[in-house]
């Protein structure tokens, strides 16, 4: 039984390290700032899962699910204000091309 807890936690290890990787790509590689958005959002469901796992791991759920609820909480406020910027730069640029942001004002 504990063969298979073991490759369970190797499991979730990777798939947390695998997301976050697949958002940092996103956010590296994307010129589109909606793209971007997806990828920051994709690598705070990695952080999440990561804090589920390393309370599991270490036998405190209810303390990593108050850790969870409080990075539910700030990752719900980065989304707002990306949302708002995304609205702002296609306004400016409706390409929503990062690169050509040289010129936005608030």
């Amino acid at each position: 039984m504990s063969a298979e807890l073991a490759w369970l936690d190797i499991l979730n290890t990777s798939l947390t390290v695998l997301l976050i990787l697949i958002g940092l790509l996103c956010l590296l590689t994307q010129r589109n700032v909606i793209k971007q958005v997806i990828g920051l959002k994709i690598m705070l469901q990695g952080v999440t899962l990561g804090l589920i796992h390393a309370g599991h791991l270490h036998g405190d759920v209810r303390f990593a699910e108050t850790m969870v609820i409080s990075a539910l909480i700030v990752e719900t406020v980065v989304i707002a204000i990306g949302l708002a910027l995304i609205v702002n730069v296609f306004r400016r640029y409706p390409s929503g091309d990062v690169d050509r942001l040289t010129r936005l004002r608030g």
